[in-house]
This record gives structure tokens, sequence and C-alpha cells, in this order.
């Protein structure tokens, strides 16, 4: 059990650490506010990162999240000016958000074409759209504050947590009982790690890789729609950068990019590890250059450091068997 969590422990021990260096840097790190926001900014990228995980896991990259966030946030703020009740609009932002992780899914299988290609044009696509249908006023973007109550009452928090982090907390578990424990989960593993053995087992790679984009979409739908109740309102920058943010998150948690290894836990974990040093760093401060410069070092170190980390684990794995081998 120890060796199958060891890189979500030293995740976590990470995490830990940067805790007690901020709070050591920094006056106003373990303030309950700053510790509140830290928690909302961290689900914002930790429910993309969820969603992600499942495509990621099943050896496939979806780089559409931020112009489907988009796109669904002025759909969402365009359905809640009218006045319909807050529930019904999260519904058809998390529907709308799944329809769009839905169609990235058919055009990767029916249409036989990359991940990367595909994603990144649809992406390109949702963002010109959510541009075409984004608040005008002749011919200009405006600024429309939504006077929803009923909607807005999502962005605000309950007993001092915001809807965000709960729908994050739920999400993931849920999320991770069904990669971990159900058939359509070890079905994604199996298609990451190998498609064509996958496949010839019996797994309907077809369906399952739908699905992951299904998922995707519908997180991102839910963060996307979330979002917009905190602002009260959206803007053609919502969800800018933030395929890249939650595949980032994915990685440093310790979800592979080759596939077939990771959970929602890894996303969380990760989320969480790249919101601390944002918000740390911010603290102590540094520039928003200097920021994203250090995100990107860290990136690359945790990429370097997984790479070593399953070589060394399949060298265990091996010497394991030839021993095994040798003792009979």
């Amino acid at each position: 059990m120890l060796a199958k969590n060891k890189r979500k422990i030293i995740s976590i021990a990470l995490i830990v650490l940067l805790c007690i260096f901020f709070g050591i840097t920094t006056n106003s790190f373990f303030v309950p506010r700053n510790i509140i926001q830290l928690l909302r900014q961290a689900a914002y990228t930790g429910l993309i990162a969820c969603g992600m995980c499942f495509v990621m896991v099943g050896g496939g990259i979806d780089l559409s999240a931020g112009g489907a966030m988009c796109l669904v946030g002025v759909i969402a703020a365009r359905v809640a000016f009218v006045g319909l009740p807050g529930i019904i609009v999260l519904i058809i932002g998390i529907a709308f958000g799944a329809f769009l992780g839905l169609l990235n899914g058919l055009i990767v299988t029916k249409l036989h074409l990359t991940e990367f290609v595909t994603t990144l044009a649809s992406g390109t696509a949702f963002s010109g759209l959510a541009l075409l249908t984004i608040f005008r006023e002749r011919g200009r973007v405006i600024s429309v504050t939504l006077t929803n109550d009923s909607f807005n009452f999502f962005g605000k928090p309950v007993g001092g947590i915001y809807w965000m982090t709960i729908a994050w907390i739920i999400a993931t578990v849920v999320m991770h009982i069904i990669m971990t424990r159900t058939k359509f989960g070890l079905h994604v593993m199996a298609m990451g790690s190998a498609s064509k053995s996958a496949e010839m087992s019996g797994v309907n790679i077809t369906f399952v890789k739908i699905m992951t984009f299904v998922i995707a979409g519908t997180m991102a739908g839910l963060a996307s729609t979330l979002l917009v109740a905190y602002q009260t309102g959206t803007n053609q920058n919502v969800g800018n950068m933030m395929e890249f943010n939650a595949i980032a998150a994915c990685v440093v948690g310790g979800v592979m990019m080759e596939g077939g290894k990771g959970d929602p836990i890894c996303a969380l974990l990760g989320s969480i590890f790249m919101t601390l040093i944002t918000n740390g760093l911010y603290k102590m401060g540094l520039t928003t250059g200097g920021t994203y410069l250090l995100q990107g070092v860290v990136i690359l170190i945790a990429m370097a450091f997984d790479g070593q980390f399953s070589r060394l684990s399949a060298k265990k794995r091996t010497a394991a068997a030839a021993g095994k081998k040798g003792g009979e």
C-alpha cells in the first residue's frame, strides 16, 4: 500500500514543506481569509484538472478546456441574465460543457484525428464562438453585472467555504471512485497503458475515449459556471490558459503524460501545490513574470522526477520478477 501511494506521499510532503516555508516567510499566509481564497483558487484549477486527469490517464490530451470554459461562461451568463433559477443555470452550464466534450470525443474517434490537433482547433473555435455571443453594445464588448440572486448564490461562501471548493471536493471523491473502483475506470487505465491490448481484451476504446472527453467537458462546464456566479459576470478572458494550468497540476501531482497512471487525487494534490506556489510568491512580492518562470521550472522538475521515478519503479519490478523466476 505504501509503495503504491509513494508518489502521493511525496506530493503531500512537498505541500506541507511549502506551507511551512510561506508561513515563516510571510505574515498573511496562514490568515483564515487567505486559506479560504487559496482553496477557492485551487478548486478552479482542480475541477479542470479532475476532468483532464481522465483524458491524460487514457493516453490523450485536451487543449480545448480554456475555450470551452470561455464559451460555457458566456452561455451561463446569458441564461442567468434572463432570470432563470440558479440551479437551472448551473445544470445548463454543466450540460453544455459535457456537450462540448462530446464533440471533441466524436471528432477524435470518428474522424481519427489526433487529440492534440482536434482539441487545439476546437478550443480556438469555442473561444471564437464566445466572442461572437458575449454581451455587446454597438458592436463593442461590454461588462454586464448579473443581478440574478438565485444564481449569484453559487458564487458566495457557505459557512465560510465557497461552493467552488465544495464542488471540487465532491467531484474529486466521486471521480476517484469512478477511476479506481469501476470497470470504466479500469478501462481508462488499460487504454492509456496499452490501447491495442485493451481493445483486443474487449474494451470498447471508442466509447471509453469519448467518455473521457465528456467528463473533461463536464468539469470545465461546472468550473466555468461557478466562476461566473462568483464574478457575477463574464468576460473574454474566462478560462484563459486554464488547459495548461490543469495539465501542469496533473503532471505535478503524478499523472503520467504517457497515460495509464494517475487518478483524481493526484490532480487534487497538484492543483493545491501549483496554487500554493502562486499564492505564496504573491504574498512574498514576486512579480507575475517571476511567478510564471518559477512555475515553469517546477513543472519541468516534476516531469523529470516522474520520468526518473517511473524508470526506477520499472527496474525494481523487473528485478523482482527476475528474482522470483530465478527462485523457481
